[in-house]
């Protein structure tokens, strides 16, 4: 009689009845049959155990460099990871209960060159212009960049890049830097009159900025970096900026993009109280948004805190002789709609031939806000565009950021990854600020961007 083993055959007679040597006779056999199929798996599996190996010393894209440096795998998260509220606020205020949020001083020495421009349209534009030195003596890139919802040139997001990537001299991003107001800020309610909700108006201003300092100045390149709502800035200036065959921008990034404005700030402006009798304006355009409870509350008073601290100082800044220039937090909701509702109402009356008009409206302000949505353009990009959000973001919810991503899957300009944990735009508190500013300093290199798509 004999056992079989799969394709190893053992003969127990072979043993004289000695069954220890029967089962070392069986152990053999199955050693040799395991060592056969490992074999196999090597010789048709291409030879898998080295294949590693083969893959560190692959070409890779430029793409694939920016893909790897997305992952915060080799970086030890802080004890603040447990909450994004937490990361979001403590990158973003000070221990000072007289001033708790940060913030540019004016007055002090930070470096920056006052910008102001007036557009072909009137509108007038203005932020602040870092020098970088370049040592080698040739052209340096330049940043444009913007950080969302009421913020300007002195506000919070600003103030936290320049002590990130400007302030310490031996670890400046290599770049010149070009900090300006959003459109939703205080700055430029005192200049034009009105507010604007940003996004394709925004960076049709972003364009003709560029062109008209890129007359000034020689540049190695022109990129922009937009924070929350700034993120839909640098989305729809790079897609404007290739229909119209400009070719002004090498690339983008946007950070805790806030994609839908239905959704955000709209949500939160939506569960602000406005004076008895008045009904909230924000309200009608999100009937159909998903509520997010005791987050868009906190959310709510963080925008009454901007508004406060932020937006009626920095007006004042630009326009001293209005010191009277006030608002009630029961009166935001309604002061906001009607500057943003002028805006719409002013581009109107321009009837611009260069404002796409078969694809953004401008019958109202919810029919802008619904056609710039940027899960509605991003499959357009066609320059190296970066994307970097959160899971926990408490004023963004991360099914915004997936359902950009999703529409974003087969377009290879565009690399996306969302942190499990930084809150919004608080990925320096979780990861430090090497994460970020690895990222940028690639989206920055002429050759990650010239082989963004193609192995070297």
């Amino acid at each position: 009689m004999r056992k079989i083993y799969s394709s190893a055959v053992v003969d127990p007679a072979l043993c004289n009845g000695d069954k220890i040597c029967e089962n070392i006779c069986v152990t053999k056999a199955i050693a040799v049959e395991f060592a056969l199929f490992i074999l196999s798996l090597l010789f048709y599996g291409g030879c898998s155990l080295v294949k590693p190996d083969i893959e560190k010393e692959a070409p890779q894209s430029g793409r694939d460099l920016v893909c790897q440096a997305l992952s915060p795998s080799r970086v030890n998260p802080t004890v603040l990871k447990k909450s994004g509220v937490v990361a979001t606020a403590f990158s973003s205020t000070t221990i000072d209960p007289t001033k708790p949020l940060k913030g540019l001083d004016p007055n002090g020495k930070h470096g920056g060159e006052p910008f102001d421009m007036e557009l072909r349209d009137g509108t007038r534009v203005g932020g602040l212009f870092f020098e970088y030195d370049n040592e080698t003596g040739g052209p340096s890139p330049l940043i444009m960049a913007s950080f969302g919802f009421l913020q300007d040139r002195w506000g919070s997001e600003a103030a936290k890049f320049y002590e990130l990537y400007m302030e310490d001299p031996e670890d400046r991003i290599p770049a010149h830097v070009l900090i300006l107001d959003h459109p939703t800020a205080g700055p430029f309610m005192a200049n034009n009159g009105h507010l604007s909700m940003g996004s394709y108006d925004d960076a049709r201003m972003w364009i003709e900025v560029a062109q008209r300092i890129g007359q000034d100045r020689v540049f190695s390149g022109i990129h922009l970096l937009g924070v929350s709502m700034s993120g839909q800035t640098v989305v729809h200036a790079l897609i404007e900026d290739k229909r119209l065959g400009l070719g002004l921008f090498r690339s983008g990034m946007a950070f805790s993009i806030a994609p839908d404005y239905c959704q955000v700030p709209g949500r939160q402006l939506a569960q602000l109280k406005t004076p008895e009798g008045t009904e909230n304006p924000w309200k009608d355009g999100c009937r159909t948004v998903h509520m997010n409870g005791g987050a868009d509350a906190m959310q709510a008073k963080a925008l009454l805190a901007l508004i406060n601290k932020q937006f009626v100082p920095h007006y004042h800044e630009a326009h001293p002789e209005d010191r009277e220039f006030d608002i009630k937090s029961v009166d935001v909701p309604v002061f906001l709609r009607k500057a943003c509702d002028k805006r719409i109402s002013f581009l109107r009356k321009q009837n611009s031939a260069t404002w796409s008009k078969k694809d953004f409206s401008l019958a109202s302000l919810e029919s802008f806000m619904t056609t710039t949505r940027i899960a509605r353009v991003i499959g357009r990009v066609e320059t190296p565009l970066v994307l970097v959000s959160c899971h926990d973001d408490p004023a963004v919810d991360h099914r915004l950021f997936e359902e950009v991503v999703l529409a974003a899957a087969d377009n290879p300009w565009v690399a996306a990854y969302e942190t499990k944990d930084g809150g919004h735009f608080g990925f320096n508190v979780v990861y430090g600020k090497d994460y970020l500013g690895r990222i940028i300093r690639l989206m920055l290199e002429p050759n990650v961007l010239d082989t963004w798509n193609v192995r070297q």
